[in-house]
């Protein structure tokens, strides 16, 4: 992949785009990758690797130009940088592309831990569930996981811990637990919660409530 870099032009671009041509051409910009020019004059952008030597692999990118010349030469780099680091460049734009088009909500993050610990390893999942429909879901609930900071789960913890703050304590445990959960299966990444303890958000039960592992 060694040799000259950005060789391609936004001029000379437009210039090929949406030009009819006898056959599928391949427009080197170094390091790469590459301008696939169709013979109906598409433009796609094309990064070539090989993964520890083996065949020879071409990834698309991206079209032009909803793609710009700047955009991929990023793209590029990104996919250098996996290369360097021993991983797939395929297997990691599909896992970038996947986080980017939908995004983790809280509350599908929740009802993961839920499906896939809580319903085996809990009591009283469906009281659980009631108190997760009633005070976080409304307010957090849609939101991406990695957007919701620190204080908008402290307004949740807030309302319930005025009137309840033994319930709001230990709906906080389940929620960071549950996002302890989400993070180590590599789900969903979000580390809001971890610097909170339960006097922060509310009390410490008096009794071990059913359910709650300390």
């Amino acid at each position: 992949m060694a040799g000259e870099l950005n060789k391609l032009s936004d001029r000379k671009l437009k210039g090929l785009h949406g030009i009819p041509a006898s056959k599928i051409e391949f427009y080197a910009d170094g390091a790469g990758l590459s301008a696939k020019v169709t013979k109906a004059g598409g433009i796609s952008w094309v990064f070539t690797y090989r993964l520890d030597g083996q065949k020879l692999h071409r990834l698309t990118l991206g079209r032009y130009p909803d793609m710009s010349l700047k955009e991929a030469r990023s793209s590029r780099d990104k996919c250098r940088q996996w290369l360097a680091s021993g991983k797939d460049p395929k297997h990691q734009l599909a896992l970038t592309t996947q986080e980017t088009l939908k995004p983790v909500t809280v509350k599908e993050a929740i009802e993961y831990w839920i499906r896939e610990y809580a319903e085996e390893n809990r009591a009283n999942v469906e009281r659980h569930k009631a108190e997760l429909r009633k005070h976080i879901y409304p307010y957090i609930g849609k939101m991406a996981l990695a957007d919701c900071e620190t204080r908008y789960w402290l307004d949740c913890f807030d309302r319930m811990k005025k009137k309840t703050p033994v319930a709001a304590g230990y709906v906080f445990q389940m929620c960071k637990q549950a996002l302890k959960f989400c993070r180590v299966r590599r789900y969903a990444v979000s580390t809001a919660l971890e610097d909170l303890t339960i006097p922060d958000v509310g009390k410490k039960t008096g009794k071990k409530r059913p359910g709650i592992k300390r």
